[in-house]
């Protein structure tokens, strides 16, 4: 590329079906590079070309682009973990089958808390109602005619094996497992959910509620379990909010997407995600006017090793640290 901000006649290569994190001081032109330049220029058409200032792009046989940033899932509180998959959808489906249902002419709208066949008449389908104090913000509170569960209740008079829909949506997604172990649809994206460590979230859990890191891993459920050979996933700062041991589980999401043949790219700072990299590019030396170059490039142990700019310097102490620590712990055997 020639000029962007403070990037300058800026060459990058990223190898394809690997880990690649772009790394380096804020404000080095991580953000430029990745969203301005890159994802533009490879999903480029005829209607929107690629910018200007992107000079060449070689995709490296990519054919799409899935960003996935830590904006909430959803609007409202409307949008849950059910409705988002197609757990809802599936649920549904199997309520409307059920003999009460078909003898009370009962269809899947029925089972829907978004529709007026199926929502609670007080609350209209949210769960919950709004207060309105005069000068002060509205107070919300469990709707009291449902008690939050959303629909009314000539629907929850409906079973299945002893649980109303409602029921269900309560279950977390662990409990739900066994629950609807013999329904494969729904079973699939369960085990999907618990593979990316949202087991412990909620059926019926509003998404505009989640973390950004949670929002991140559950718009990847429809990606997981088909190839993904000729995509790129993007990911800007996933790690942020995340706790050590999620961290751990979002690194295995990532090899879960590469072993689908899919490629990922990451801006991140976490020396966690850094160090497991299999590539990366280094960005700074500082913010501003003293970023838009890049520093080094390579594994992390080439970086580590090259003592060029900050990374480097955080990541060699960073792998020594394991490196004693797995050395100390063969030591005690």
């Amino acid at each position: 590329m020639t000029q962007r901000f403070n990037l300058t006649n800026v060459t990058v290569n990223f190898p394809v079906n690997q880990l690649s994190v772009v790394s380096g001081f804020s404000g080095a032109g991580k953000s430029t590079l990745v969203f301005d330049a890159l994802i533009p220029a490879l999903t480029a058409t005829k209607k929107q070309p690629a910018p200007a200032f992107v000079r060449d792009v070689k995709k490296g046989g990519l054919r799409s682009v899935v960003a996935i940033d830590a904006s909430p899932v959803g609007k409202n509180v409307r949008s849950t973990v059910a409705t988002y998959t197609n757990i809802l959808d599936n649920l549904r489906t199997l309520y409307a089958a059920q003999p009460e249902a078909q003898k009370r002419s009962y269809t899947a709208s029925n089972f829907s808390y978004n529709v007026t066949a199926g929502a609670c008449p007080t609350c209209g389908g949210t769960g919950q109602i709004n207060l309105d104090i005069q000068f002060l913000p509205d107070i919300q509170e469990v709707c009291p005619t449902c008690g939050g569960k959303r629909y009314n209740p000539e629907v929850l008079e409906i079973k299945w094996h002893g649980y109303s829909i409602a029921d269900l949506l309560a279950l977390s997604v662990d409990d739900a497992t066994s629950v609807l172990k013999d329904q494969p649809a729904i079973a699939k994206t369960l085990k999907t959910l618990q593979d990316m460590g949202l087991g412990y979230l909620h059926l019926g859990e509003s998404t505009p509620s989640l973390s950004g890191g949670e929002a991140q891993r559950l718009k990847l459920t429809s990606h997981m379990g088909s190839t993904q050979k000729s995509t790129l996933f993007v990911f800007d700062e996933p790690s942020t909010g995340l706790h050590p041991l999620d961290v751990q589980v979002l690194l295995q999401v990532f090899q879960q997407l590469i072993d689908q043949g899919g490629t990922v790219l990451v801006i991140e700072h976490d020396l966690d995600i850094v160090a497991n990299a299999d590539y990366i590019l280094d960005m700074g030396h500082g913010g501003g006017s003293e970023g838009g170059h890049i520093v080094t490039t390579g594994t992390p142990r080439q970086v580590a090793a090259s003592g060029l700019g900050h990374t480097s310097k955080y990541l060699k102490a960073h792998l020594e640290h394991f490196s004693n620590k797995a050395t100390s712990s063969t030591d005690d055997k």
